[in-house]
């Protein structure tokens, strides 16, 4: 029971700080749009139909009713605030239509972009890793190494562009742009993945090979089990946690950062949306999209602090009800290996 009220306490703290999270989020979004100099709805109005439009004062009542910008800002807080939690992030002012249905549409779009470019970023990171590991030669080993900072230092418009040179204008295999194109989400997922995998071996690398140079790695060397087998029954368990952070930031990064990609690649979706929200001042638009993307980035970090307790049962989880295991000792791992080392 003592464990059952640890992990209830511990998930509601998580909970809390999502709400927290979530709160602040809203909070310094109306502040920013709404402490800047000039009249939000004129502004948008003015980028729909021309700087030389001229709007009726009725009308232009009508209009802070219909887009709930009327009232003072301690009033519309409060209202928008009461309206989100119900899950209403307004109405778009140049489109008309509500926001919630807007980035629904959306969504799909760079989710699918996203999660292909987090599994790809992945999967070469620990591919590149695995081969540095295993390398038989130190300059093959450094060469590897040196790879997937690339995908960080190179951005990701260029890369995109050399991509769509080669693949679409040279060699005519995929799709430039769009969206509904066969193949057309392999590209700017490709251009996403190359800064999301740099990420993610930079961590990831540094626990494999932190990890490797430890006394069970020695044992297990000295005993005779193949390397292959040392990264994959032991190497990839000490690196789990590290790795699952970096994977929780990189969604973060994710879901707010298509938007060059998807301007690069002519793409529907949440970042095309939101540089054309900028574009036209459309104030509801850019504050709902920041709230999902400060949503997102929560969520996957409250996921990750739950996956913490769950991988590694060593982690206190809270106060004195937390399960805590110790490490095992040398003789333990050595046993472990020696078994191992039997199996064909």
């Amino acid at each position: 029971m003592s464990a059952t009220r640890a992990w209830t306490g511990f998930v509601l703290r998580r909970l809390g700080q999502f709400a927290f999270v979530i709160l602040a989020t809203y909070t310094l979004t109306f502040a920013l749009i709404h402490f800047l100099p000039g009249d939000p709805l004129v502004s948008a109005l003015a980028a729909k139909g021309g700087s030389g439009t001229v709007i009726d004062p009725a009308e232009l009542d009508e209009l802070r009713v219909r887009y709930g910008l009327d009232g003072s800002l301690w009033e519309q807080y409060a209202r928008h605030l009461v309206d989100l939690a119900r899950g209403d992030l307004g109405t778009s002012i140049s489109t008309g239509a509500p926001v919630s249905e807007m980035i629904a549409r959306a969504l799909p779009y760079s989710a699918r972009i996203g999660g292909l470019a987090l599994l790809l970023g992945v999967l070469g990171a620990v591919v590149i890793t695995y081969l540095a590991y295993v390398a038989p030669k130190k300059w093959m080993h450094r060469a590897l190494l040196q790879i997937p900072p690339f995908g960080v230092a190179i951005p990701a418009f260029l890369s995109g562009l050399v991509l769509i040179s080669i693949f679409a204008f040279t060699l005519g295999w995929l799709p430039s742009s769009g969206t509904r194109a066969p193949g057309s989400i392999i590209l700017p997922s490709i251009t996403l993945a190359l800064p999301v995998g740099a990420m993610f071996f930079q961590v990831f690398s540094a626990a494999i090979f932190e990890a490797g140079s430890s006394q069970f790695t020695f044992i297990a060397v000295a005993k005779g089990v193949p390397p292959h087998r040392i990264f994959v029954k032991h190497l990839l368990r000490n690196a789990a946690l590290p790795s699952i952070t970096i994977i929780g930031l990189a969604i973060g990064y994710l879901a707010g950062g298509t938007a060059v990609v998807e301007t690069v690649f002519a793409r529907d979706g949440i970042g095309t949306m939101t540089v054309d929200a900028v574009l036209a001042r459309d104030i509801n638009v850019i504050q709902g999209v920041v709230l999902m993307v400060g949503a997102v980035y929560a969520g996957a970090n409250l996921v990750v602090d739950i996956l913490y307790g769950v991988i590694d049962p060593r982690i206190q989880i809270g106060g004195g009800g937390g399960r805590q295991k110790p490490p095992r000792d040398a003789a333990a791992v050595a046993g472990t290996v020696e078994t191992e080392r039997r199996q064909p």
